[in-house]
């Protein structure tokens, strides 16, 4: 009935105090834009070789930090996903969110470099995929 992967997912829901129903709610809607989070924030690991369990956790790694930072841009910028989900998949508060969104504007207005060829790598991921 349900693979190893949803039994460790259902495990992880678990851990975040999420219940069963929402698990199966989940499941329900995997291949629909509920999902749509998560997708974007593996894209987003896979481009900078960073496992996601590694970016949700407590680490103040300042490449784990920036991916933090971009995956919160990118989602509430261009795909308006709700900041409360996006905190979600990251295990961090609402207002982080609207912190790493905000940091990366700043960094783009005073054009940064490495944070322009980053966005403009990941615009053409994200659209391919």
């Amino acid at each position: 009935m349900y693979s190893e992967k949803d039994i460790k997912l259902a495990i992880e829901f678990g851990k975040r105090g999420q219940s069963f129903q929402d698990f199966n709610m989940y499941l329900k809607n995997e291949n629909r834009d509920e999902s749509k989070p998560y997708r974007i924030f593996n894209t987003i690991c896979s481009y900078f070789k960073v496992h996601p369990e590694e970016v949700k956790e407590r680490n103040r790694d300042k490449k784990l930090v920036y991916v933090r930072k971009i995956f919160s841009y990118f989602a509430t910028v261009y795909f308006y996903i709700k900041q409360e989900d996006i905190a979600f998949v990251m295990r961090k508060e609402r207002s982080v969110v609207v912190h790493y969104r905000n940091c990366i504007i700043d960094w783009l207005d005073i054009q940064d470099q490495e944070t322009i060829k980053d966005i403009n790598d990941l615009k053409q991921l994200l659209k391919n995929g």
